[in-house]
């Protein structure tokens, strides 16, 4: 309860400040504002008469105010009266999505002229994003660790979407500050639901002026994500489950407040971590793995590998776990791109929906006459 309380209260907070700093003259008359995200919290989107305003929480160490952006059809005079926020006029028609899930989502709100680049091509299975650079109407930005400026600044995209770590003044690119290009710096991966994640969307779609059909689009993902998890709870069992592979010398587990734990939550599993109250990634060493885990009934997402032969020529001390004996070993790679790259990054974040009706057919077989019985992204290894 004191939790909504305050999420309450910098949400009226953010409107007030928002209202103060972009009100109109009274002659023009009072601005209405609505924020309409249901899940999302870290960031929100305020509704106006005649511009969005658009913060985002970008820091994942607390809910500070990282970046503000006003959209506007008319941007005439703005910059001077709000120097806080970056002005933008919409909608935008040069579009950079540094990440496969930021460009299908363009796709997905029926936008992709508007998309002039992406960060790698390697990462994108999307036939309609390949075929338009196959047509050389796509440029790759960040096929290294840095940002190709020069690149950047010969196309000059009017809005660049980009992942962060939630580091906040270490994820802005310096070099690329400097260029005066809008940077929006997107962190879903911090979202503790699904379904906050996927409603991300509405961020993209504000700078197209597409927001109508971002509604239409999440509130259909949200019924399909609703009924499975509905469905899921009449389950008559919880089988324990764990994911991920050892990388290295550390295995880093997904947080109990993750997404990744609230989509087992909702499949009807019992996350052998969901005690732990980190959203990000826990360090851990195999040995401490193995103690919790050894007798969990299913394994998931075991980093890359596409065989449980892979994952024993890897680490055979993989084979003493309770779910590799029994083959109940899954991963989320069933369809994969030319490069190997997985679809459920570039598009299951935005239906995670098709990620819970998986789930669902992983961990209770006997459900599946009441829904999609066919797998959308997983896959089990042999």
């Amino acid at each position: 309860m004191l939790h909504k309380f305050f999420t309450y209260l910098l949400l009226v907070i953010l409107s007030c400040a928002c209202q103060q700093n972009n009100a109109p003259s009274q002659k023009q008359g009072p601005i209405e504002s609505k924020d309409d995200l249901l899940y999302a919290k870290r960031f929100s989107l305020k509704q106006y008469k005649t511009h969005k305003c658009i913060y985002l929480f970008g820091n994942r160490r607390n809910h500070d105010t990282t970046a503000r952006f006003l959209l506007a059809n008319d941007t005439n005079g703005l910059a001077m009266k709000h120097k806080a926020f970056t002005i933008v006029k919409t909608p935008v028609n040069k579009v950079a999505a540094l990440g496969s899930l930021y460009a299908n989502m363009l796709d997905a709100l029926s936008s992709l002229a508007a998309l002039i680049a992406v960060d790698d091509m390697h990462y994108i299975g999307n036939p309609n994003i390949i075929k338009k650079h196959q047509n050389a109407a796509l440029a790759e930005l960040a096929l290294s660790p840095q940002i190709d400026l020069e690149k950047t600044l010969r196309i000059q995209p009017q809005i660049i979407f980009s992942f962060g770590m939630g580091e906040g003044e270490k994820d802005i690119d310096k070099k690329l500050q400097l260029s005066k290009i809008p940077n929006c710096i997107i962190v879903d991966h911090l979202e503790e639901n699904p379904l906050a994640r996927a409603e991300w969307i509405k961020l993209i779609a504000a700078f197209l002026n597409k927001d109508s059909l971002a509604n239409v689009l999440f509130d259909s993902t949200q019924i399909k994500y609703l009924r499975l998890k509905n469905l899921a709870a009449t389950a008559k069992t919880k089988p324990a489950v764990f994911t991920e592979a050892k990388f290295g010398d550390v295995w880093y587990m997904p947080g109990g407040t993750s997404f990744m734990a609230t989509l087992l939550k909702d499949a009807g599993a019992n996350y052998l971590w969901q005690d732990n109250s980190s959203v990000g990634s826990i360090p851990l060493s195999f040995e401490q793995v193995y103690v919790k885990a050894k007798d969990a009934d299913y394994w998931i997402n075991p980093s890359n590998y596409k065989t449980c032969a892979d994952m024993l020529q890897a680490e055979n001390r993989y084979a003493n776990f309770k779910a590799f004996k029994n083959k109940k070993v899954y991963n989320n790679n069933l369809h994969l791109n030319a490069y190997g790259y997985s679809n459920y990054w570039e598009d299951g974040l935005l239906f995670p929906d098709r990620i819970l009706n998986d789930l669902i057919q992983v961990f209770h077989p006997e459900l599946k006459s009441k829904e999609n019985t066919s797998f959308y992204y997983y896959k089990h290894l042999n």
